[in-house]
């Protein structure tokens, strides 16, 4: 994940962090704001989720210049129980929202032994593993589940020829006292929306069955997802109908549980991402099980890891990613120059950010 193609740019993670910093501050955002985002983004590209990472400022800055994208805004608590919290994100950054979310959740988990957190109405929350990675910092297990409203629908349902979902990613983690935590982070789609636009920068085809194109017919060209004034293709779910499964429970618990509004409900007139979102937070040691989990799943990966071939936990891909792009990470061509012209119409000089 650390090798360069001759397209791509070079740079040190800090170099990243500040050019992100800088971009966000200089679109109004206050320093402790800029600087969540920033790190948020950041630790995706080094994870090896460029979907997920910087190229999604350009999109950021776009809805803030927009009005769609509000900054400075805190959780509003709407409603709280000893193990129950609901909180409206009133449309600002979701890396913001989502970490200070996060924390009022673990503190009812610890409370009660588990508590569910009801997130409505908040920009995109970035990669779900980070939040999961974070209950986990506290010692407590996690389930997530998000939808994707208030924008175009990207995903087709199966048998369908248009999009109707969103990617309504799920995410588990559990913790290992001593260990690293094992965390499965995934779209409900074949691959994420941001993973095609990568693609496409790059100029390289997505898999095979990830996408149709406008007519329903099954494409690798990313090019599909963006059709000038026309109409567009879609992403498949991933295992066909088992997908499209979790994907319309993924936004019925998220926008119709937590009360936020499916995607049938919240129309993209605005094109403002809304991310609604139910987590549940269990602390192991309410169940017994703080320590025993820890032999469980060592017994359990040496199982796993006892089959011929190269077996690796969930959670492991995103570390080994850390490792090699400890130093520099890699940016596709395309990518740079979006951020590159978001960076100067800023009056920020980019290239000052690869030198050095």
């Amino acid at each position: 994940m650390g090798c360069l193609n001759m397209s791509d740019i070079a740079i040190s993670p800090e170099k990243l962090r500040s050019l992100a910093v800088a971009i966000c501050r200089a679109a109004g955002s206050a320093d402790e704001e800029a600087r969540v985002v920033a790190e948020n983004l950041v630790d995706a590209n080094l994870t090896g989720h460029d979907s997920h990472g910087v190229g999604m400022l350009p999109i950021y800055i776009d809805a803030v210049r927009r009005g769609v994208l509000k900054l400075g805004m805190k959780p509003k608590v709407v409603s709280e129980t000893v193990a129950t919290l609901v909180v409206d994100g009133q449309h600002g950054y979701g890396q913001t929202i989502m970490k200070a979310a996060t924390e009022l959740l673990c503190a009812k988990a610890k409370e009660a032994g588990a508590a569910v957190l009801a997130l409505r109405g908040t920009h995109h929350i970035g990669r779900i593993g980070a939040w999961a990675e974070q209950v986990a910092e506290h010692g407590l297990a996690s389930f997530f589940v998000v939808d994707v409203a208030g924008v175009d629908a990207k995903v087709a349902p199966h048998g369908g020829r248009e999009g109707r979902l969103g990617t309504n990613p799920i995410c588990l983690g559990i913790p290992v006292k001593g260990g690293k935590p094992i965390i499965a982070d995934m779209a409900t789609s074949r691959i994420a929306v941001g993973k095609v636009r990568v693609a496409f920068n790059k100029g390289v085809m997505v898999d095979p069955g990830s996408l149709i194109d406008a007519a329903g017919n099954p494409t690798t060209d990313p090019g599909v997802m963006f059709a000038p004034g026309g109409p567009t293709g879609a992403l498949l779910t991933m295992a066909a109908h088992k997908g499209y499964a979790l994907s319309a429970l993924a936004e019925l618990f998220s926008g119709a549980l937590g009360g936020g509004g499916t995607i049938a409900s919240l129309p993209p007139e605005t094109q403002r991402i809304t991310n609604n979102a139910i987590a549940v937070a269990i602390d192991p040691s309410a169940l017994g099980t703080a320590d025993y989990i820890a032999g469980e799943a060592a017994r359990l990966e040496t199982w796993l890891k006892s089959s011929p071939g190269d077996v690796l936990l969930p959670g492991e891909p995103e570390r080994r990613s850390r490792d090699a792009r400890a130093r520099s990470i890699p940016i596709d061509a395309g990518n740079w120059a979006q951020l590159a012209d978001l960076a100067r119409s800023l009056g920020l000089d980019p290239d000052s950010y690869l030198r050095g």
